[in-house]
């Protein structure tokens, strides 16, 4: 069977070559303060004002604690734990996408707080990325992983995730991410999905640079739902409260639809299964 995703293992650059098997260690990581741009074709401004952020006061309590500050050389994303050693997030974090190539020196901090890793940093020991993403830019495969040479995410926690074919319309989410204006703090988001294809999802999360690779969560709706309430209809029929359903990568793209929201790709049953296998 024909595989959907594509994968590297993390190796160095000497002279302009790739050597494979190289010891990730040996690379420079990127640092949070060295980290002023996002990845490239990322940086549009998705904030509906006002501005509705809140800032994250506490990362080392689960959900902030699972949410990864993720750096790379030139930029910053946000990335998920959804195992003890993957972050995932949106696929041109870790790949620039057709005819580009892999992100290098890729690093991980969950929880990060401005100046404060508490649960420190993992490199990257290998990528993942959807093929349609890696071949041909498609912005419904816009997904992918980095695989960590720790395992982190057994003292952070981590993100389960679900998926569905039905209606999502209505629901409201959270969101949380690190966006590049406010110095490598978290901030979390409210809103609800305002339209939907059968691989994208509109929504007006307040975003900026650096938050692509943010998970959109359901939410109770008893707890917070004041829009339209409705649950997210994932197969299983009581999910828990943080399972992610759409992973945010832009601003606002294109007609339709997009020309008015941000975008976050859906995870389908296909990208579900892509992402549990890279754990």
């Amino acid at each position: 069977m024909r595989r959907r995703w594509t994968a590297v293992a993390v190796a160095v650059a000497v002279a302009g070559s790739v050597v494979a098997g190289s010891n990730p260690a040996a690379a420079t990581p990127a640092s949070p303060a060295d980290t002023g741009a996002t990845a490239a074709g990322a940086n549009v401004n998705g904030v509906f004002q006002p501005d509705e952020r809140t800032p994250v006061t506490d990362t080392t309590s689960f959900p902030g604690s699972a949410t990864v500050l993720l750096t790379f050389t030139g930029g910053q994303c946000t990335g998920f734990m959804i195992s003890e050693r993957t972050v995932a997030t949106a696929g041109h974090c870790v790949h620039t996408g057709a005819g580009g190539q892999w992100r290098s020196n890729l690093m991980a901090y969950p929880g990060y707080d401005g100046d404060r890793a508490p649960y420190g940093s993992c490199r990257a020991r290998a990528a993942f990325a959807a093929s349609g993403w890696t071949r041909s830019s498609d912005p419904g495969q816009d997904y992918g992983a980095v695989q960590l040479d720790c395992a982190i995410g057994n003292a952070t926690g981590w993100y389960p995730l679900g998926w569905t074919n039905e209606s999502v319309t209505g629901a409201c989410t959270r969101s949380q991410g690190y966006p590049a204006d406010r110095r490598s703090t978290q901030w979390r988001s409210q809103d609800h999905i305002r339209a939907e294809t059968a691989s994208i999802l509109y929504h007006q999360h307040d975003t900026s640079s650096g938050q692509d690779g943010s998970p959109l969560y359901t939410v109770d709706p008893d707890e917070w739902c004041p829009t339209r309430p409705k649950p997210i209809p994932l197969p299983d029929p009581d999910p828990d409260p943080w399972t992610v359903f759409g992973i945010h990568t832009s601003g606002p793209y294109g007609g339709g639809p997009g020309a008015v929201n941000n975008l976050a790709i859906r995870i389908t049953q296909a990208a579900y299964r892509d992402l549990m296998s890279w754990r």
